[in-house]
């Protein structure tokens, strides 16, 4: 056999360009429901930069779906509490100011998921795991080189650790190849926003910080220094970074970092001397702030940093991310069954892109002075409604189609487009949520108590319960005061159809004439089905 002759491509039904935190999720929530992928990323291992550290509920009820969640909160109990920051004269002087990060704040009235603080590499480590073990195939060490599209597939050509090109020809493609996406530029989509909000110098240090933060809960701190350095630690405690902004345009020397004055600002930023820690590195970034164009091209759909970049500020971005990935692998995972038709996809870019939006937006007012933040036209959101409370804008929704409607989660009653109320069915803590009757990728028809026509319906449209599982909410359940339906906003007699991920597709709060035909309609709509000829 010649050695140089072609391999033969390769085929899966998806293939996925990049490995970290939203390529990797993809990967589970694709495996997890029967659909096998293929993920490629260059890069050998799980990086160990510092990178996000708060995972929102909305982002831990999707790893709930597939059981990654409680491997999630055991390395949190791992881990020494950090869940303030603090305005600091420096790490080891006094605090200035303090405060509990949003994220930490009680979510249980409205999630069954607390929020998670962990490191985005130990979180890659546990969704690698889980997604390995749910079978998708991760080619770690394997470089995207260039693909082609073609009206029924996409043909990649991809450069193996061995050195060796192949192909792999896959039904769809997900680039989640980061903010320098070479598969967004080769596809021309361009980008809206500002291309460098500011430039920050990450200088990367080690050090026993053990001493210094003296048990305190933190996570992060920032000082009161003409720089405004940001600081930030890993879990361990022995390393870290201090962030500052500068300007490369200024001919002084604050836009010279050597070896001097990197090590004058850590020791400032710390309160240490320069004899008790190592430079371990200075890397200039953009702390950019834009939303691609599109986030589809034919069979090619952007996911996470290649769709959208967000400044740091409320720790939005990697939660969008994966939310992205959640939204959009529902929708394959339904059409890749054969139970909705591929015109579900179509939903992806005007779900999402609207939500990238307005996350960039809020994430953009946090980083700029509060004063100036208070003339924008948009009002800042709080950071539950930034990351749980968005509504999404349904199919023959009249209402505005840009930045999509946002506000607190418990404000939401089960409306068309908003994610299902949180209802603790069996016990308020760690027990059973009306979120948990959504299973296996399926559509829910949830009901009230007295809702039997609309469970018979169900019944007669999915006899097997291939796609559409089947609830009856109790009358009473948990301890909250309100009724399950009434928290639903259906009645007793009234009937919701929720997706995979989550979100309520349609929704009535009364009996209906002809219950089978009512729930045969909005299942095809749901599922972008064509209409069968009378």
């Amino acid at each position: 056999m010649n050695v140089d002759q072609p391999l033969p491509a390769e085929h899966a039904a998806v293939l996925i360009v990049g490995g970290s935190i939203v390529g990797i999720s993809a990967a589970l929530f694709l495996a997890a429901h029967g659909i096998t992928p293929i993920l490629v990323e260059k890069h050998p291992a799980v990086s160990t930069r510092l990178r996000a550290k708060l995972f929102y509920p909305r982002t831990m009820e999707a790893y709930r779906c597939v059981g990654a969640d409680q491997d999630v909160y055991a390395v949190q109990r791992s881990l020494p509490p950090a869940d303030h920051a603090a305005v600091v004269t420096s790490l080891t002087g006094p605090e200035l100011r303090r405060w509990r990060l949003p994220a930490a704040e009680d979510f249980s009235d409205v999630s069954p998921s607390p929020s998670a603080f962990v490191k985005q590499s130990d979180l890659e480590e546990v969704v690698r795991a889980h997604a390995r073990a749910a079978g998708a195939d991760l080619r770690f060490g394997h470089r995207f080189l260039h693909l082609r599209q073609h009206d029924d597939h996409v043909a990649a050509r991809v450069l193996g650790a061995d050195g060796r090109a192949y192909t792999v020809e896959a039904d769809y493609l997900l680039a989640a190849d980061g903010n320098g996406s070479v598969i967004r530029q080769a596809l021309g989509i361009g980008r809206s926003g500002g291309e460098a909000v500011s430039h920050v110098m990450e200088i990367g240090f080690t050090a026993d910080l053990r001493r210094a933060l003296d048990g305190r809960r933190l996570a992060l701190a920032w000082t009161d220094l003409p720089e405004r350095a940001f600081i930030s630690w890993n879990t361990a405690h022995d390393r870290g970074t201090v962030s500052v902004t500068y300007d490369p345009a200024s001919p002084e020397r604050a836009t010279v970092f050597d070896a001097e004055r990197c090590h004058d600002i850590v020791s400032r930023a710390l309160g240490l001397p320069t004899s008790s820690f190592t430079i371990s590195g200075a890397r200039p970034w953009h702390m950019g702030a834009w939303v691609a164009d599109s986030y589809r091209a034919g069979r090619v759909f952007l996911l996470g940093d290649a769709a959208h970049v967000t400044p740091p500020a409320g720790g939005f971005g990697a939660n969008a991310g994966i939310q992205d990935a959640w939204n959009l692998t529902t929708k394959l995972v339904s059409v890749l069954r054969g139970d909705a038709g591929p015109r579900l996809l179509d939903d992806y870019d005007p779900e999402r892109r609207p939500v990238g939006a307005l996350t960039v937006e809020q994430a953009l007012l946090r980083v700029r002075d509060r004063v100036a933040a208070s003339a924008e036209s948009r009002p800042l959101l709080s950071e539950a409604a930034v990351a749980i409370g968005y509504r999404y804008r349904m199919p023959g929704d009249d209402r505005d189609p840009g930045l999509p409607e946002a506000g607190e989660p418990g404000r939401w009653r089960g409306e068309p487009g908003t994610r299902l109320p949180h209802v603790p069915l069996t016990g308020r803590d760690g027990g059973l949520s009306t979120l948990d009757l959504v299973r296996d990728g399926r559509h829910l028809l949830l009901a009230g108590a007295e809702g039997h026509s609309w469970a018979r319906a169900a019944r007669e449209l999915d006899p097997s319960g291939a796609f559409l599982e089947v609830a009856l909410l109790p009358r009473e359940a948990g301890s909250g005061p309100a009724r399950p339906a009434e928290t639903c906003g259906i009645g007793d007699h009234g009937a919701q159809l929720v997706r995979p991920d989550h979100v309520v597709a349609w929704r009535v709060g009364h009996a209906a004439a002809d219950p089978t035909a009512a729930l045969a309609e909005a299942t095809r709509r749901a599922l972008r089905l064509p209409r069968v000829p009378a």
